[in-house]
């Protein structure tokens, strides 16, 4: 018998949960009361990705959920480190990842600049080591491996984040603990209880530390949940500075938002999703009537945002990305079940099952607020839109007092064809797409992105690898400066269906299904990789350590359909 919450749920709602559970359920393991697996000894389980599925037993209220949901509680619970002092206090998780030595990092004494040089220096000595490993020729075939005894050697011997933890899983895991307690608590034990309150207190602990250090800097959609959580868990707690920092830390958000009407991960479907469904959790619980205001100019911002860019007839956001994953929205994002939530079946029937589904289970304990004036831009046809937008964006690995560079985004939409380009970006992340293009051909949709990576393909932070593009209509221009001493990859990856047998590939021209780029590139001989589906093509060029002419690169390209 499904709970009362999910009966009181729209019928989109109830099918966005059921979607959820039914992508959830085959992954969960119930002997360990987790999701994911043992694969070769070694767990694979994922916290966040177990409190979706102890939501979803409590939506639905089958028969022994309550049980389930108290087994799951205990085994989280267990997966989260509890060692205040410690940077990662707080963080689930443990048992998948190379354990967190002890003792050994002081955050306080290390501050900001510390962290940042620690970096910065490892990398140049990795960088190094890696040159005179190729130079020794008794050490030379060896060399890869010795490098990886070297980074295994740093991971068991200081705590690294992303590596050896992950902060953000706090902050996802606690919204579903404080989902559980808003709705559930009348259903769950009291030492059930208690074992939420004291992990999602130690999370706490260990989210503010984060916070207020920026140790670890926070992205938009984790800023976004930490201002919920605190106000949440301070009401609960009776932690009046913990409700004040919440506005405090919201008013900051808003302040630096407003600057360029554009949040640090622009125009990204992946991450500015979880920043729309979190920001209705805001108006739903938020204790004071400030945190309401504030999370409705940053929802209602960030909704006018991502409508600038989204292309109704490809059913896909525009690039340049500062964040994303994959670039088709039926993969990796929830904003179409956002927009299927919001606006019914019957105007926006579109809800693909995407890597972003599980989290339905915790979307639907929130409120979309889709501004009214953002649903034309949403669903009805552009021809010939021309974008140019400024935001601040946030540099990880870059100077804590200067990581947030100016970028500029350049756009282009049409029925048919949508190119974007970003320039001023220094964000090293993997997830940075500098130049997209998105083309409709007769078997589906096409596209191009610009990547790089090591050169065995391992998408790794490329630090100081400088991308400038810019776009007009089915012209574009990109220049890349590579800053850094080891060998980079830089590739078009062309995805399109059979793109591998079907194109062809030249110096100067790419014929391909239903696109012609003649490019003018001032960059080393070219090479192809191609995919064994024979779907996704790289057109690839190399920046060599010891070659001067390989560190700058330029590339022009005009499109024609057809």
């Amino acid at each position: 018998m499904p709970s009362t919450f999910y009966n009181g749920l729209s019928k989109e709602g109830q099918i966005l949960v059921n979607e959820a559970m039914d992508m959830i359920r085959p992954g969960y393991d119930p002997q360990a009361h987790l999701m994911g697996r043992m694969v070769d000894g070694k767990p694979h389980y994922s916290a966040r990705g177990t409190m979706y599925y102890a939501l979803g037993l409590m939506l639905l209220e089958e028969p022994g959920c309550v049980e389930e949901v108290e087994a799951i509680i205990k085994a989280v619970a267990a997966t989260q480190y509890d060692i205040p002092k410690e940077i990662f206090h707080g963080c689930f998780d443990k048992q998948t990842r190379p354990a967190c030595p002890e003792g050994v990092l002081d955050y306080e004494r290390l501050g900001l600049y510390g962290r940042y040089y620690m970096d910065v220096f490892y990398e140049r000595m990795v960088d190094a080591f890696r040159l005179r490993l190729q130079d020794d020729p008794a050490l030379a075939e060896h060399a890869a491996a010795i490098e990886q005894h070297l980074n295994l050697s740093t991971v068991e011997t200081q705590p690294i984040v992303w590596t050896n933890y992950e902060p953000n899983s706090r902050e996802f895991v606690l919204m579903c603990y404080a989902m559980l307690l808003e709705h559930y608590a009348d259903k769950l034990s009291e030492e059930c209880i208690r074992i939420i309150e004291h992990s999602s207190r130690i999370g706490m602990e260990g989210a503010i530390v984060r916070s207020k250090t920026r140790f670890s800097p926070l992205n938009t959609n984790i800023q976004c949940m930490h201002v919920f959580l605190l106000d949440y868990f301070g009401v609960r707690f009776d932690v009046k500075e913990w409700r004040d920092y919440a506005v405090e830390y919201a008013e900051m958000m808003v302040e630096k938002y407003l600057q360029y009407h554009g949040a640090a991960e622009y125009n990204s479907p992946t991450y500015c999703g979880v920043d729309l469904a979190t920001l209705g959790f805001w108006g739903r619980y938020g204790s004071n009537e400030r945190l309401r205001e504030l999370g409705e100019i940053l929802e209602s911002g960030i909704w006018q945002d991502m409508m600038i860019f989204y292309n109704p007839a490809m059913m896909n956001f525009c690039g340049p990305y500062s964040r994303a994953y994959e670039l088709e929205m039926g993969v990796h994002t929830n904003f179409h079940a956002m927009l299927y939530w919001a606006l019914g079946e019957e105007k926006f029937p579109l809800h693909p099952v995407t890597a972003e589904t599980n989290s339905n289970t915790l979307m639907v304990f929130g409120a979309i607020n889709l501004p009214p004036e953002v649903e034309k831009g949403l669903t009805e046809p552009k021809e010939d839109v021309t974008i140019r937008r400024q935001f601040r964006e946030l540099s990880e690995r870059e100077d804590p007092e200067n990581n947030d560079a100016l970028c500029t985004a350049t756009a282009w939409i049409s029925p048919d064809l949508m190119t974007g380009a970003l320039s001023g970006s220094e964000n090293p992340s993997y997830q940075l797409h500098p130049l997209v293009v998105f083309w409709r051909g007769g078997k589906g949709l096409g596209t191009i992105k610009v990547l790089r990576s090591a050169p065995d393909g391992d998408m790794q932070h490329m630090h100081t690898v400088l991308f400038d593009g810019v776009c007009d209509r089915e012209h574009l221009t990109l220049d890349v400066d590579f800053r850094v001493n080891r060998d980079v990859k830089l590739y078009f990856e062309i995805e399109y269906p059979g793109v591998c047998a079907s194109a062809e590939i030249s110096a100067d021209k790419w014929l391909l299904p239903g696109l012609t780029v003649a490019l003018d590139a001032k960059a080393p001989e070219f090479f192809l990789e191609k995919s064994e589906c024979g779907n996704i093509l790289k057109v690839c060029y190399m920046s060599r350590t010891r070659v001067k002419e390989t560190k700058q690169m330029h590339f022009d390209m005009v499109l024609k359909l057809g």
